[in-house]
């Protein structure tokens, strides 16, 4: 997904903006500072404000946020950007220039979402004995892989160890192609006695959920290439008639992008830690754990 401006257009997942046409790729607090002052425009951003995003738990000089700002209009007016996109308030902050218009797309992905049925075809009892084997089969396979990848992440000492606590509260779906970088996360809602497994592709998390029940689904938005993964396995979902409660978590804070999850039938966006452990516990418990 992207926003577009004036001539050029920021890219989300790749953290790059393109001015006609051409591509390049932004250093991440730059990155974070447009995508910050978009997202609040038309707000004036204070600066403490703005220090407290950029460098989170960090002191850092009086002149770093003047600096990084000025770098960046430096950068804008290089790469070829018709307008000034940064307007300084005096006295108060900064702000995206308001004559500017942002519009806020899907970078040329089709965001219409379908599930791909299996059609069998069979006109005579040998073709339709040969389709029962074949359903059988793969009915078989799947079991099988739900017994090896059926996972909760629990870290000991010798490593992760593959379990779910005998009296577990519930169950937690994980969509995400990196699992590994979820591990904390995962072990805190172990501790809380709940299970989570993980899978990493659309197709597999839509055949558990169509097999078993879970307390609720938390995605990645964007995996294997694709940036609207995650929105997409919530439409599939909720066009099947699945209400299973539907977070996405990821690093990106953008209003816009919890709009579209909270209309396509989605609960929340999460972005830190402690804001999904508060968004989940609240299916598992009437009080926070």
């Amino acid at each position: 997904m992207e926003y577009q401006f004036s001539n050029a257009a920021l890219n989300i997942r790749s953290q790059s903006l393109k001015v006609d046409g051409k591509s390049v790729a932004l250093e991440e607090r730059t990155f974070k500072l447009l995508v910050y002052l978009i997202d609040t425009r038309p707000k004036i951003c204070a600066q403490d404000e703005l220090v407290a995003h950029l460098w989170p738990d960090s002191v850092v000089s009086p002149w770093s946020l003047p600096r990084l700002i000025s770098d960046t209009r430096s950068l804008l007016r290089r790469l070829g950007v018709d307008q000034d996109l940064i307007i300084t308030v005096r006295g108060q902050g900064y702000k995206f220039n308001p004559e500017i218009v942002v519009s806020f797309e899907y970078a040329s992905e089709d965001t219409r979402v379908q599930l791909e049925l299996l059609r069998a075809e069979h006109s005579s009892d040998g073709a339709h004995l040969k389709f029962w084997i074949g359903v059988t089969l793969l009915m078989c396979s799947a079991c099988i892989w739900l017994v090896i990848n059926q996972s909760v992440i629990h870290q000991q000492n010798a490593g992760f160890k593959v379990s779910e606590p005998t009296d577990a509260k519930g169950r937690i779906l994980w969509v995400d192609d990196n699992p590994k970088n979820n591990v904390k996360e995962q072990g805190y809602f172990l501790q809380q006695k709940i299970g989570v497994y993980n899978t990493t592709s659309t197709q597999e998390a839509l055949l558990l959920l169509s097999m078993y029940e879970y307390t609720v689904v938390i995605s990645d938005m964007g995996r294997d290439g694709e940036p609207l993964a995650g929105l997409k396995l919530l439409r599939a979902m909720r066009s099947t008639g699945d209400q299973t409660p539907f977070y996405v978590y990821t690093w990106v804070d953008s209003e816009k992008q919890k709009e579209v999850i909270l209309s396509a039938g989605g609960q929340g966006v999460a972005t830190k830690k402690r804001q999904l452990y508060d968004y989940i516990l609240l299916h598992f418990s009437d009080e926070k754990i």
